[in-house]
């Protein structure tokens, strides 16, 4: 639950920090989160791509074939 700013405004000092600093906290977890579905798309793609490569069936963009 992030604090707004009205709120964190009405808190004392020591407070004020510490809710700033779970504020920060929630934005960590939350970017984290979403890297996860990127994480796993690229590492997908990469597997892939090596794969690929062992059985020498690369295609550029183009359509051309890459063997090894």
């Amino acid at each position: 639950m992030a604090f707004r700013k009205a709120t964190l405004r009405k808190m004392p000092p020591v407070t004020r920090k510490y809710a700033r600093l779970l504020n920060d906290l929630d934005s960590v977890l939350r970017r984290g989160k979403n890297l996860v579905e990127e994480l796993n798309r690229l590492e997908l793609d990469s597997q892939a791509l090596a794969n690929a490569k062992e059985r020498g069936a690369i295609i550029g963009d183009d359509g051309t074939h890459y063997l090894s």
